[in-house]
């Protein structure tokens, strides 16, 4: 768990739990952009715990407030956490073979949205697994 500062191309970032998080951005919306698992409602419940304002910018943060951010972050399921659950709740319903798996297996649209014209983007994403980068 360190906190790493680095210059990137004239725009510094600050690095918590390896997310680099845009040094000139309000905390809140630095840590949406940059953390797969964290929105906009998540991002102000951390900031709230933590005791930071969420229009601060990520480089006013004090050391104190980075590590307090870092021990909340670190409790949560965010990115390789989230995206393996993700892909085993998926794999799940493919091996129990529920309607869902099926319609996962196959890659069409899961929530019932219709398939007559407007399915190419789901068949796209819809490949198990889908959450992979």
């Amino acid at each position: 768990q360190t906190v790493i500062v680095y210059q990137y191309n004239k725009m510094s970032s600050i690095s918590i739990l390896g997310f680099a998080l845009e040094a000139t951005a309000p905390i809140k919306s630095a840590m949406v952009k940059s953390i797969f698992g964290i929105g906009p409602q998540i991002a102000k419940k951390v900031c709230a715990e933590c005791g930071i304002s969420g229009s601060t910018k990520v480089e006013e943060l004090r050391e104190t407030q980075i590590l307090e951010l870092t021990k909340h972050l670190s409790k949560m399921k965010i990115d390789k956490l989230l995206r393996d659950e993700i892909n085993a709740n998926i794999g799940r319903k493919i091996e129990i073979k529920s309607y869902e798996g099926l319609r996962h297996k196959e890659g069409l649209p899961v929530h019932g949205q219709n398939t007559r014209s407007n399915a190419q983007i789901a068949k796209k994403l819809n490949r198990f697994p889908r959450y992979y980068t």
